[in-house]
């Protein structure tokens, strides 16, 4: 069931210009607003590719303690025969001690997140061991 709660216009087209089409950052983190009527990035410094961004930090910006969020990577590793694996990944990040409303409408929002943003996979994840690089490694058989 979806929530009604749309991806704000401003948030899509940085996402689309600065993320996708110009590759200044390594990942964006989103979240919904404080009245819960729309999904805002939530954090552009720390996926700025100028800071050199590693997956440590993607986790750090994205696991705060009961704040649902959704965090899309520009992921890149080198898979078994040499080449080059370069993936949009998307984790939607909401701890089972967040705020049950919040839970409820991110639970709800998700898909629509997914979709504006057009991407393929979306990883859930409630705790940090699920978000470990090994999760999209193993989905990717890296």
């Amino acid at each position: 069931m979806a929530s009604g709660i749309k991806v704000e216009k401003k948030a899509f087209q940085f996402f689309d210009e600065e993320f996708k089409k110009k590759h200044k950052y390594k990942f964006l983190i989103f979240e919904l607003n404080k009245k819960c009527t729309k999904v805002v990035l939530a954090d552009t410094e720390a996926g700025d590719k100028k800071a050199n961004p590693t997956y440590e930090d993607f986790v750090k910006a994205l696991c705060v303690e009961n704040s649902p969020r959704w965090g899309v990577m520009d992921y890149e590793a080198k898979k078994k025969d040499g080449a080059i694996l370069n993936k949009i990944v998307m984790f939607s990040w909401c701890q089972d001690t967040a705020k049950v409303m919040r839970k409820m409408l991110h639970g709800s929002t998700t898909n629509t997140v997914k979709g504006k943003l057009n991407v393929e996979v979306c990883f859930q994840a409630s705790t940090i061991g699920e978000v470990d690089e090994s999760v999209v490694k193993a989905y990717y058989n890296l």
